[in-house]
């Protein structure tokens, strides 16, 4: 396999991939904040310009799972899928394999800081997603309280259950039997 002119490291198989990996060992060997873009493009054998086609910045490798999830979730609105359905489903696909270990490992990691501060850019998106959604299907105006309230209820369902996945360890049960039991919690009623 060819390497880019300059670069050290492994061999470009998936340039994505490689860099997803080589920042989780350079995170859990050094800390998040010890690490530098740098570090993770010499491991990983690529350039600097080729981290940036994949990620904006450094925290996004914190959220790639969590992105992916959006984006999948975006895309069940977008097909006019109703929100709770849209919630259920983008849940159950996603498996135990997919737990982020930038999370599960935060402490080791050190990136609980980093996850506070960009996840809420996350948590921000996933609720306007769902207010969009909402204002559509209850033919609301979105700037209301009431469908402003169940848009962050259902965020915070959606976050809550997705924490205590993280945290179920080995004996976790399937994402989407978490996001049903948070989502009863919070009912999607008009």
């Amino acid at each position: 396999m060819s390497r880019e002119p300059g670069s050290a490291g492994r061999p470009k198989a998936s340039s994505r991939d490689t860099i997803e990996e080589a920042a989780a060992e350079l995170f859990l060997e050094q800390g998040y904040s010890a690490t530098t873009i740098e570090q993770i493009t010499q491991r990983a054998g690529v350039s600097r310009a080729t981290f940036f086609n994949y990620f904006e910045s450094k925290s996004d490798l914190l959220w790639i799972d969590a992105d992916r999830a959006i984006e999948r979730f975006s895309e069940c609105l977008a097909s006019g899928m109703p929100v709770s359905s849209a919630i259920t489903r983008t849940a159950s696909e996603i498996g135990a394999e997919r737990v982020p270990l930038a999370v599960a490992q935060a402490e080791a990691m050190g990136t609980r800081d980093e996850l506070v501060a960009s996840g809420l850019a996350r948590v921000a998106r996933v609720t306007a997603l769902i207010r969009g959604a909402l204002a559509n299907e209850w033919s609301q105006d979105r700037h209301s309280l009431a469908l402003n309230v169940r848009a962050n209820a259902l965020a915070g369902a959606i976050l809550a259950a997705w924490t205590a996945w993280i945290r179920g360890g080995i004996d976790r049960l399937t994402l989407v039997e978490y996001v049903y039991d948070a989502l009863a919690l919070v009912q999607l009623e008009q």
